[in-house]
């Protein structure tokens, strides 16, 4: 009836052509609602994201494919399958100086930068100005959204030579492990406040307010009833930490000045600098596996402390 009632509209002359428009598309939206049953419509809804994911997987397929191979970089030519790519990393002192650098940073770094995230996330929870709120908000995320590039070029400005850091303190931090331990922190920080603040909004104010009535000091509350209240949140927000700065490039690439390489700027050097791709692919699947399997352990322990 509804539909019917919908159509005569739909041929009323009368009818401004905004609104034919609008009848008309719910005509068709109720059509398509008789014909397709409810489940496959919302399977029909996943299919952009199972997309998206299935050129992930294949994109990772094709380098696991690669990497799996000889290579001439003379002749630019794949050969048969080995795992040479592979054996010539495990034997690399080069690869292993830069490994070793990238899990230490990246062990250490997000501690730095959730350490940062408790209080600000905590403050900013707290908050009841509204514009103070929105203003704190929009400075942690400033880092995201200028970009990688032109954040860490920024950043150069700012603690590279004749900047005001080097000016007041003295300190040379850019080609250093402390300038990209900077710029790394710099966009861990907005991360960590995401994943932070679900759990903050979870904390229960009254056992914070109960601990002080009974004579428990400022500290011993943030201690002994706030972080508790946070240890998923902290553990979830280490993990994401950790995976992105194992994969941290341009910190690396500009404050460090190519003189501290991770990772992801180390495949860059074997696959554009020495021109192969299957070793560059080779290190792409392993940092994977690395940020999968640290990740992955980081979650474990975080869930057995829990039960604990």
């Amino acid at each position: 009836m509804h539909s019917r009632n919908v159509s005569e509209q739909w041929r009323t002359s009368d009818t401004p052509a905004l609104f034919r428009v609008v009848d008309g598309l719910i005509v068709v939206r109720t059509a398509f609602s008789k014909a397709v049953p409810t489940r496959l419509g919302r399977v029909a809804a996943l299919i952009p994201g199972l997309i998206l994911a299935a050129s992930l997987v294949a994109g990772l397929g094709v380098l696991l494919w690669s990497s799996i191979h000889d290579y001439d970089s003379f002749l630019a030519t794949q050969g048969d399958l080995s795992l040479t790519q592979y054996s010539d990393l495990v034997t690399d002192p080069q690869f292993h100086t830069v490994l070793i650098r990238s899990l230490v940073m990246a062990v250490l770094v997000p501690m730095v930068a959730i350490a940062i995230a408790i209080p600000y996330t905590l403050t900013l929870s707290r908050i009841r100005l509204r514009w103070l709120r929105l203003a704190l908000l929009i400075g942690v995320f400033i880092p995201m959204l200028t970009g990688d590039i032109t954040r860490t070029f920024g950043l150069l400005v700012t603690i590279g030579p004749g900047g005001p850091i080097e000016w007041l303190t003295g300190a040379h931090l850019v080609g250093g492990l402390w300038g990209i331990g900077i710029g790394i922190v710099q966009i861990l920080l907005p991360a960590a406040v995401v994943v932070l603040l679900p759990a903050v909004l979870r904390i229960n104010p009254e056992l914070g307010a109960a601990a002080a009535t009974l004579g428990a000091k400022p500290f011993t509350v943030f201690l002994r009833i706030t972080l508790p209240q946070l240890c998923v949140g902290i553990v979830a927000a280490y993990a994401a930490c950790f995976a992105l700065t194992m994969a941290a490039f341009a910190d690396p690439a500009i404050l460090g000045r190519g003189l501290n390489n991770f990772v992801s700027n180390f495949l860059q050097d074997r696959y554009l600098g020495l021109g192969n791709p299957p070793q560059g692919a080779a290190i792409g699947i392993l940092l994977l596996l690395i940020v999968s399997l640290g990740t992955a352990l980081i979650l474990l322990i975080g869930r057995a402390r829990r039960r604990r």
